[in-house]
């Protein structure tokens, strides 16, 4: 009998085992991706919102109010907003879920981004 028989009786297992390991580390580095781009589209349309207040003809809202407006309705958060009312400029911040496996666990549960938005003068 030769050393080598049986070998495929614990390498297969093994060579399963690290490819369900990677696939799993691949969807969540995926999931971790996807949301930090919606994290950042999001606090795009957060900034236009809270900015957009300031414009004439709107509803006079609250530029921090309309902020958590569209970052709830975009499935995030509003964690901070520098919007003043009347400034023609905000900057906030906002962070979505991360949904996956691993990540969520190590503390990864959320990502955030920032963005910045101002009314400038049209060019003449």
């Amino acid at each position: 009998m030769r050393r080598s028989d049986g070998i495929a009786t614990v390498a297969l297992p093994m060579l399963l085992w690290v490819g369900t390991l990677a696939a799993i580390a691949l969807l969540d580095l995926g999931a971790y991706l996807t949301a930090a781009a919606r994290a950042q589209a999001l606090a795009d349309a957060v900034a236009l919102a809270a900015v957009s207040t300031d414009l004439e003809g709107t509803r006079h809202s609250s530029p921090i109010r309309e902020a958590d407006r569209v970052a709830v309705a975009g499935g995030g958060q509003l964690e901070a907003c520098a919007c003043t009312p009347g400034a023609a400029r905000a900057a906030v911040r906002v962070s979505v879920v991360v949904p996956g496996i691993v990540l969520p666990s190590l503390g990864a549960g959320r990502v955030a981004a920032e963005a910045t938005a101002a009314l400038v003068d049209p060019p003449r």
